[in-house]
């Protein structure tokens, strides 16, 4: 500032914590005649900070344009409405265009004809992230045919918002031609060729055991080796794999015969091998299961194994008894299905047989039956009994089957006799259940038709010819609805709570949700009381509807009911407020009727109906034995 001119300067003043850069500016000025200088400093950090991150992102721009410029892949931009934007040097290599002769043209120059997705689904699917990899097949500027893997991704504005798409095309068509053709050698072998990641994840699988499991690639292709479905039959074969595995990532190979699951849960002999796969550099990268059917060379074996568990497990778990009474007359075998009958015989195998049945049933059925036996072991002459029904001496519990013996030979050579029964006990206690439900059924279908015929007679004494049709219509209907849930609760009761619901659906959704509440604990009507207290309810919810408090436009209801277990009573209550004042009805019409007398006649109660100003309060109090369902019931 010698020469007298003003002086400006700019230098960092960095803490141990921040970085900072000030100003510095010298101003001269002369007071009295004497010479002096204004120093000011000033904090320019933040335009500091902002011309080196301006700095930075130029030159991070520069440099990525420089690499897309240098990509041996094609890198393409286009725009939201598929105009190609930005094509750098690799894409005229693979498709042929130049740059000038693409830009603003759409992408879908590059799609051969007839293409079934258009560059606007594709966009779609990149900016809600569903598509970022993806082969395609596109058409060179010649008409060639390439497959071009795709990696794709959303181009954002500066201030987040997506302006267009970038994708990098590389030509796979060579890769993908090798890969089909070893794909083709692998799913043509007759035998197991897979990939599993070290951790044992199966990455790729042939066709043949696919196939022979009922599989798709997709049942199976990144789970766990032995969770697949091959081994699923067997703990001991999927931990043994297990095991295998870590023995393989550690440089062994393991060989051995094993079982494989297949269509329908059939077991299938292989002889299997785990070997590590290894890379240039001897690393073990993969894993590489294979297999090869041996079955044939086990067939044998295996037919004989798989016919015994198979009757064995016919045997076991059939739904019919099966036991066998050897030549010395002894119990020899005893399915699941026959346990329970001789649950009191112990021990059971060996058991004389003559005197198992003593235990079981009495002397009298026990002797026949021990004769039947001998006759069938002797002659060889069947027998059936399609039902009988005997008191069990040891239960005192009566019981029904289905028995049928033959003569057998047994496994040392002897004749024997094989029992084949069906315990008809549920069956009989089934029928008789539907007998009762039948006559439940008429029994009630004729009180119905009674109340339904008187109530078209009351509905005509109190209404025009013109009118009975609309009314008795609507009674029936609210008729129905308390029908179909007795019908539905398979005659067992109906919830108060939906009994109630179910008489106000004529008054539509908005008004039950907003002007009607229903209040109340949980208790099972029985089928009288739920026709009586249904039907009086639906004349409430009418004459409400026509006249009372739901007729105009704030009017409310109230449905509520309790239980006074002190006095052993029920109660509920019909109110009504916010409707036109109300007034004792001159006319004694149907609808009262069923308000003050059906209703309480229904369930032995008394019905109280008051008149007041604010509204109509409907009060029903019956003994409790009158509305719950009974227990047993």
């Amino acid at each position: 500032m010698t020469n007298g001119k003003e002086f400006l300067a700019e230098y960092p003043c960095h803490s141990a914590t921040e970085r900072r850069w000030f100003e510095v500016i010298a101003r001269p000025f002369d007071i009295l005649g004497q010479r002096l200088a204004l120093v000011a400093h000033r904090n320019v950090t933040s335009r500091k900070l902002a011309q080196v991150e301006a700095n930075y992102a130029e030159q991070n721009a520069q440099n990525l344009a420089a690499i897309v410029t240098t990509m041996p892949d094609a890198v393409i931009s286009f725009d939201l409405e598929g105009r190609i934007t930005n094509w750098n040097a690799a894409a005229t290599v693979l498709y042929g265009y130049e740059r000038d002769e693409v830009i603003g043209q759409s992408m879908e120059i590059l799609y051969p004809p007839n293409w079934p997705t258009r560059v606007k689904t594709y966009i779609s699917e990149i900016i809600t992230s569903e598509l970022k990899y993806f082969d395609a097949v596109r058409q060179t500027k010649s008409g060639g045919l390439r497959t071009i893997a795709i990696t794709a991704a959303p181009i954002r504005s500066e201030v987040g918002e997506i302006v267009g798409i970038s994708n990098v095309h590389r030509d796979v068509t060579h890769k993908r031609k090798a890969e089909q053709k070893l794909r083709s050698v692998l799913d043509n072998l007759f035998a197991f060729v897979g990939i599993l990641e070290l951790d044992g994840t199966l990455v790729e699988a042939n066709r043949a055991p696919l196939e022979a499991a009922g599989l798709e690639a997709k049942d199976v292709i990144g789970k766990k080796f032995w969770d697949c479905f091959w081994w699923n039959f067997s703990p001991d074969a999927r931990q043994k794999l297990r095991d295998d595995c870590t023995r393989a990532r550690n440089g062994d190979i393991v060989r051995y015969d094993t079982q494989i699951q297949v269509v329908g849960g059939h077991l299938v002999w292989i002889d299997f091998q785990l070997a590590p796969l290894r890379n240039a550099d001897g690393q073990i990268i993969n894993l590489v299961p294979s297999g090869i059917d041996i079955s044939d060379r086990v067939k044998m074996v295996e037919a004989l194994e798989l016919s015994h568990d198979t009757f064995k497990n016919l045997v076991a778990r059939s739904p019919f008894g099966i036991y066998t009474v050897d030549a010395d007359f002894r119990l020899s075998h005893v399915s699941d299905g026959a346990q329970p009958v001789f649950a009191n015989v112990r021990p059971l195998i060996g058991h004389d047989f003559e005197t198992a049945l003593k235990i079981i049933w009495p002397a009298d059925f026990a002797a026949e039956a021990v004769a039947l036996f001998r006759h069938t072991l002797a002659t060889g002459e069947p027998y059936h009994s399609p039902s009988t029904t005997e008191r069990r001496q040891d239960k005192g519990e009566v019981e029904s089957y289905d028995w049928m013996i033959e003569r057998i030979v047994m496994p040392d050579g002897r004749f024997g006799v094989v029992c084949n029964f069906y315990d008809l006990s549920e069956r009989e206690k089934y029928e008789q259940h539907v007998r009762l439900l039948m006559s439940e059924v008429n029994h009630r279908s004729k009180n119905l038709l009674a109340v339904v015929l008187s109530m078209a007679r009351q509905t005509a004494r109190s209404s025009t010819s013109e009118e009975f049709v609309d009314h008795f219509s609507q009674r029936l209907l609210g008729l129905s609805a308390s029908q179909n849930l007795i019908v539905e609760g398979g005659w067992g009761g109906v919830s108060a709570k939906e009994l109630a619901r179910s008489q106000l659906n004529h008054l539509g959704e908005e008004m039950r949700t907003k002007r009607v509440r229903i209040e109340g604990p949980e208790i099972i009507v029985s089928p009288p009381a739920a026709e009586g207290i249904g039907m009086a309810l639906h004349e409430l919810s009418t004459n409400a509807l026509k006249y009372g408090s739901l007729s105009g436009p704030a009017g409310s209801v109230e449905i509520t009911w309790g239980i006074d277990e002190c006095a052993n009573t029920f109660q509920i209550q019909w109110t009504e407020k916010g409707g036109p004042p109300v007034s004792n009805p001159e006319r004694i019409g149907f609808g009262r009727t069923v308000i003050e007398k059906m209703a309480a006649n229904s369930v032995g109660g008394s019905v109280e109906v008051r008149y007041a100003s604010t509204g109509l309060v409907w009060v029903l109090t019956a003994p409790l034995q009158g509305i719950e369902m009974a227990k047993e019931a």
